[in-house]
């Protein structure tokens, strides 16, 4: 009877401890999904400050954006490491959707800022990601706090240097 119930006692433990371990450990997938958001966020803002959208063009522009980003995404995807197929692509989308965005802003040199956003936020992005990484790898390091310059020992009266 004894060897039943602490039998049991272990079965129930077990189970307990498993469930406990599968509840603490994040969910990797939950956790990218919500870096991407937070990054498509950013981006969003980022876009929208840089091509100083007023409420009603952001109402256009964002449908539109979204159409052309997910346009150059399956091009991506299709093409791979096939950079020059890329490219062309890339120019032959940026052509149809370049009329469009003209439509919403009234002004080439908008349209133009409009591909070049991306572009420039993926750069400060990784810019930020490098000087993060950098601050990790160097915590003592402190670019402010400059060597002194270093005198040369001078020998005392009476002593003879050879």
């Amino acid at each position: 009877m004894k060897n039943i119930l602490l039998y049991m006692l272990l079965l129930f433990s077990v189970q307990v401890i498993a469930q406990e371990n599968n509840e603490q450990q994040p969910d990797e997938n939950s956790e990218r999904s919500n870096l991407t958001q937070s990054i498509e966020a950013l981006k969003t803002a980022y876009i929208t400050r840089e091509l100083n959208l007023s409420p009603e063009e952001a109402q256009k522009f964002w449908p539109v954006y979204n159409g052309f980003s997910g346009e150059l995404k399956n091009a991506r995807k299709e093409f791979g490491h096939d950079d020059l197929a890329f490219e062309e692509r890339k120019i032959v989308i940026m052509k149809r959707y370049r009329e469009d965005f003209r439509k919403i802003f009234n002004s080439e040199d908008r349209v133009k800022k409009c591909f070049r956003a991306e572009p420039e936020f993926h750069k400060m992005l990784r810019a930020e990601w490098q000087r993060r990484q950098n601050k990790i790898r160097m915590p003592n390091h402190n670019p402010g706090i400059r060597p002194q310059k270093i005198n040369p020992i001078k020998p005392s009266r009476g002593v003879r240097v050879q």
